[in-house]
């Protein structure tokens, strides 16, 4: 049995959270990326209306036009990038988009190559579809970098895709051009799809100018994914899209067929109205970064050891020296103390680190953070 296998995984935390909380207890969410942010009255307005005005029948598969050509005016202004509407195929969330690609593009028995730590859905969709899951370990010690031995490691593999999670999810770096040039010009030359996971590149703290997109590399076989999950917290509209080109796009188009036909139309209205007001992620932005900053203080306080994110609203930690078994400590602070965490094995098998996501209020970051100070002075030496 693997360490991740024998590991709690945060998906486990949070359905027993969930459970504690149907019972009337108190739960401080640090394990999930869902921000506690109201989402901008008017894109829920926006929504209704459209619902109102009939808009609640099929439509094209590809999305509605008109938010085809937002989404291409926005990737345009913010990734300094030249596309169009019909390299854009609008996706429940970006998690059906990766389904889709892994579904439609690659093979069972072909081999996928992406570096860790990394998300944990991507093991279990790549590997419920008999791909080979072929991963990269980064280390804390190179800042969760690929070092030039990983780079000729890539080189000298047989794959025929690449997935790139940029910025990170669960550390919150961001790679930077010159480690994303290495790796387009191996999968150039392997002839080899790049998938470009970039549902966080919004939430980069110093904004997104110099962001290295995969889709500036202007290659054939490049897939981008993108959501309005984390830069607008819309989490529950599950609206994301897919950039490629046309001929890959309608290969994917053929699943949303078969699948789900389409996104709700009215749905798709709510990301026309979200993507017209930038100020939505400026807003978003600073919120993230001023969470993080609160729970980076208070982590390094209680000795946790960790690189500042880039981005995103996640702190990846290694725990202090008196937290022995991080299953038990993940455990015991949500049964004792009512605050949930993600156990790091469920990003790769690293067992002794914690993810901490800063997407609650400030508020109940701040408690949560006395709370796991209270646990482990309260338990220091049994854990």
């Amino acid at each position: 049995m693997t360490i991740e296998e024998k590991a709690i995984t945060h998906y486990q935390i949070f359905n027993k959270a969930l459970e504690a909380e149907e019972k009337g207890d108190k739960i401080y969410h640090l394990e999930v990326g869902d921000p506690d942010i109201e989402v901008d009255p008017e894109v829920i307005d926006e929504m209704c209306r459209k619902a109102r005005e009939g808009y609640t029948h099929y439509s094209s598969p590809r999305g509605i036009l008109e938010l085809r050509k937002t989404i291409t005016t926005y990737l345009n202004n913010r990734l300094g990038v030249e596309r169009d509407p019909e390299d854009i195929l609008v996706t429940i969330g970006s998690k059906t988009g990766l389904y889709l690609v892994l579904k439609y593009l690659i093979k069972p028995g072909e081999n996928i190559v992406l570096l860790e730590p990394t998300w944990g859905a991507y093991r279990t969709l790549i590997t419920q579809m008999e791909i080979n899951y072929i991963p990269i370990k980064t280390y804390f010690n190179n800042t969760w970098m690929p070092t030039p031995e990983d780079l000729d490691n890539i080189r000298k593999m047989d794959f025929k895709a690449f997935l790139l999670l940029n910025p990170s999810n669960p550390t919150g770096k961001v790679l930077p051009r010159k480690i994303i040039d290495e790796i387009v010009d191996i999968v150039i030359d392997k002839n080899a799809f790049l998938i470009g996971d970039e549902v966080y590149f919004d939430t980069i703290f110093k904004g997104p100018k110099d962001y290295p997109s995969t889709l500036k590399y202007e290659y054939k076989k490049a897939v981008a994914l993108y959501s309005l999950s984390k830069s607008h917290a819309m989490t529950g509209f599950r609206l994301g899209w897919v950039v490629s080109e046309e001929d890959i796009l309608e290969k994917l188009k053929k699943g949303i067929q078969h699948v789900y036909t389409n996104v709700p139309v009215f749905i798709q209205y709510a990301g026309i109205k979200a993507l017209s007001k930038m100020e939505i992620v400026e807003r978003n932005r600073e919120i993230y970064r001023r969470r993080v900053e609160i729970m980076a203080n208070a982590l390094s306080k209680m000795g946790f050891k960790f690189h500042y994110p880039d981005a995103t609203f996640y702190i990846f930690s290694m725990v202090p020296d008196e937290v022995g078994d991080v299953n038990k400590f993940a455990l015991e602070l949500l049964d004792k103390k009512g605050v949930a965490v993600a156990p790091g094995a469920s990003f790769g098998g690293y067992n002794n680190f914690i993810r901490f996501s800063a997407s609650a209020k400030e508020e109940d970051i701040k408690i949560a953070m006395e709370r796991i100070m209270e646990y482990i002075n309260e338990n220091s030496k049994t854990i």
